[in-house]
């Protein structure tokens, strides 16, 4: 409990002092010149979507940056199971060489070192973090406006971006995170779960269903992290078909955006 505190006092104290820290001190600043708005583009009739991408890129070549970094943030999405293969395989190559040279796993180089480690394992370990991907590549997304045009503006930018939604699902999903709001949610589907002998079907049913109408009132991100995780413990445990593993996550974000629909309170996007 003092852990969950801990993390919803740093995270708002992180998301209300960054617009002041990029802001240089709280002093008043410009709008940013970037991105442009559209209505402020030239427009061109009868243009193919080509032709529209190639006016706005002459506009600004910043889009082009934008878009190909995009482009492969989501490439490296898609290739984080790759990058995780590739750790396992650095950790076993690790693995032969500390036993070639006598060693053991957890032996230490020296007294005051950590256990050996691989650092090329942990390097594809890293970026095969689904989480850590698109933190990644914003860093890069930074870089190019920096480029383009200039520190002050990016700084701009930052500093007149509005916060409260990052910083509310933040803090929600902690709490979400908290043993009381797992165990009250578990409980209640629990009780569901109970008319079907609590079977790992019942369970399933019970989780699709019920899940989603939480998210009306303790907001999508949290009822699809709270059904991910008790269909973890209760379902995939079991190890279905592929077919079945998939079609599950996908049925379950598809319900927990209907559910969130009965109450206003549950707007966050569902593709958190």
């Amino acid at each position: 409990m003092r852990l969950t505190v801990f993390r919803l006092l740093l995270a708002a104290l992180f998301f209300s002092i960054l617009p002041t820290l990029a802001a240089g001190g709280g002093h008043a600043v410009e709008p940013a010149s970037f991105p442009i708005p559209l209505d402020e583009y030239e427009k061109v009739e009868d243009a193919s979507i080509f032709q529209q991408m190639g006016a706005r890129i002459a506009a600004d070549p910043f889009n082009l940056a934008a878009t190909i970094i995009f482009i492969l943030a989501i490439l490296h999405t898609f290739m984080a199971g790759f990058f995780n293969k590739l750790a396992h395989e650095a950790e076993h190559e690790h693995e032969k060489v500390i036993e070639k040279l006598g060693l053991t796993a957890t032996a230490k180089p020296q007294d005051d070192a950590k256990d050996h480690v691989s650092f090329k394992a942990t390097l594809y370990h890293f970026l095969g973090e689904v989480e850590a991907i698109f933190g990644i590549w914003v860093i890069a997304l930074g870089a190019a406006a920096t480029y383009f045009h200039g520190w002050g503006e990016f700084k701009s930018y930052i500093s007149t971006r509005n916060y409260t939604e990052p910083m509310f699902v933040v803090i929600i999903m902690a709490i979400a995170a908290s043993r009381p709001v797992l165990k009250f949610s578990e409980n209640v589907m629990a009780i569901a779960a109970k008319l079907g002998n609590s079977s790992p079907a019942a369970w399933w049913v019970s989780v699709m269903t019920i899940a989603p109408i939480l998210g009306s009132f303790i907001t999508e991100p949290a009822a699809m992290t709270i059904g991910a995780l008790l269909l973890a413990k209760k379902f995939y445990k079991h190890n279905p078909k592929p077919v079945m593993a998939y079609a599950t996550l996908g049925l379950l974000f598809v319900n927990v955006s209907i559910g969130g629909t009965l109450t206003h309170f549950a707007a966050p996007p569902v593709l958190m």
